[in-house]
Formats: structure tokens, C-alpha cells, sequence
């Protein structure tokens, strides 16, 4: 009998304040995950504490862009739990949206400070924990944008193509030292991207006619791949990347 149980685990989902984040954490507390919600915006982060349906969550402040935050996180989660079991790179931006003749380098180096540098220097914060239990997954929350063109979101696509790689290297790296990373890649959502351009026709329509199965998907459905991903049903897998698109990615 195969059952997605996250009980004894301890989780910190990065940017968990609202939206993709939000859901996440909703899921993996249901999977039975003692989980660390933590972003910019703490008092979003306690709130959605007091919302959950457990005693096992805490809010902290967290900005991926600070070394000294994200270390100081870390000690906090350690101190309370113990241990680091899943980390949750989920921290990310998309700014702006410009064809890449009209970006600008300041943009392009913004992107990666949060999508790329951030989630590296969580995931090196996590791994000596991790390291010393022998055990450990990391995920990082990557775009289907990373294979797939789509044109006025060319540097934000750059930065989780970097991302994808990334999981692909510390995963060579750490998995020695039992720790899987993998990442997920969610197609169009209706969220994220999809709010920067107003959720439009002009977008949306030759998106969805790339898309083998004709729709938009769902948080949910991206958040269902995270906690298998997080799972021990996951165990001998590493170094992927989890396109839950559509088909889009595919074809």
C-alpha cells in the first residue's frame, strides 16, 4: 500500500505567504508535515499559521536575498525541531514582462538574486542538516517556462531554465550524502505569470493551444507533486524535473 506520509517530517516552504506557497503548505500539512511557513511578510505568515488545521506550523520572516536571514531561519527551524527534513525553494519573482531586446541586465540580475542565488543559498543553508540525518529532499519550484518559449518572459524563463540546472548539479553533488533534490515545473496556472499579464485572452488562448489537455491547471494539482516529491515514495529519484504542464513541455 503506497501512502503519501509526511508525519515526523519537518518542512520550510520559502515565499509560503500567499498563493502556490500557501497551497503547498496546506498540503503538506494535511500529509502530516510539521512545516515552517516563512517569507518578507511575516504577518501573512502568521496568519496562515492560525489557519491551519495543526499545532505544527511556524511562521517565520524570511528574504532569500540576505544570506544572514536565511541562516538565522535555519538556526530557528533547528532550534524548535531539530531537523531539517524537506526544503521548499518556492521563493520567487517575475517582475516584469518585456521582450529581451527591452531587458534590461538590472532585471535580468534581480531575477536571479531571488529565483537562482536564493534558492541556492537555502538549499546549502539546509544540506548540513540534512547531511548529518543522511536524509533529505529538496524542491525547487521551477516554470515549464524553462523549456518552452513564450515570448515577453524571456529573462524570467532564463532564470528557471538556471534553476533546473541547479537541481541537476547539487543532486550529483549531495546525493551521496542521501539527499535528493528534484524540482517541479508547473505549466500555466492562472497564478504567477498569469497574474502579471492580467490573466489576458491575448496570452492565455496560445498557451492553451500548445496544451495537449486543453486547460489551465490547478494549485492543487502542483501541489499534489510536491508532497510525492517530498515522500519516501520518491525515494529513488533525483535530479529531475517534474513538468506538471499539461503536456505542453512535451510536444
Amino acid at each position: 500500500m503506497y501512502t503519501l506520509d509526511l508525519t515526523g517530517k519537518t518542512a520550510i516552504v520559502t515565499g509560503s505567504s500567499g498563493g502556490l506557497g500557501r497551497i503547498i503548505t496546506h498540503a503538506l500539512v494535511d500529509a502530516g508535515a510539521k512545516v515552517v511557513v516563512a517569507s518578507r511578510h511575516l504577518e501573512a505568515c502568521e496568519a496562515m499559521a492560525r489557519e491551519m488545521p495543526s499545532d505544527g506550523v511556524l511562521a517565520a520572516r524570511l528574504d532569500v536575498t540576505n544570506r544572514a536571514s536565511i541562516d538565522n531561519l535555519v538556526e530557528q527551524v533547528l532550534g524548535r525541531y531539530g531537523r531539517i527534513d524537506v526544503l521548499i525553494n518556492n521563493a520567487g519573482i517575475s517582475p516584469f514582462a518585456a521582450p529581451m531586446r527591452n531587458t534590461r541586465a538590472e532585471g535580468l540580475k534581480k531575477l536571479f538574486e531571488v529565483n537562482v542565488i536564493g534558492a541556492f543559498e537555502c538549499a546549502q543553508a539546509c544540506a548540513p542538516s540534512m547531511m548529518s540525518q543522511k536524509n533529505g529532499a529538496i524542491i525547487n519550484v521551477a516554470s515549464s517556462a524553462a523549456k518552452v518559449g513564450i515570448a515577453g518572459i524571456g529573462a524570467y524563463a532564463i532564470s528557471k531554465a538556471a534553476l533546473v540546472k541547479l537541481t541537476e548539479q547539487l543532486a550529483g553533488e549531495w546525493g551521496p550524502h542521501g539527499i535528493r533534490v528534484n524540482a517541479i515545473a508547473p505549466g500555466f496556472m492562472g497564478v504567477g505569470v498569469a497574474e502579471l499579464v492580467g490573466n489576458s485572452e491575448e496570452f492565455i488562448n496560445p498557451v492553451l493551444s500548445r496544451t495537449p489537455l486543453g486547460r489551465v491547471g490547478t494549485p492543487n494539482e502542483i501541489a499534489a507533486g510536491v508532497v510525492f516529491l517530498a515522500s519516501d515514495e520518491s525515494s529513488y529519484i533525483t535530479g529531475q524535473t517534474l513538468f506538471i504542464d499539461g503536456g505542453v513541455s512535451a510536444w
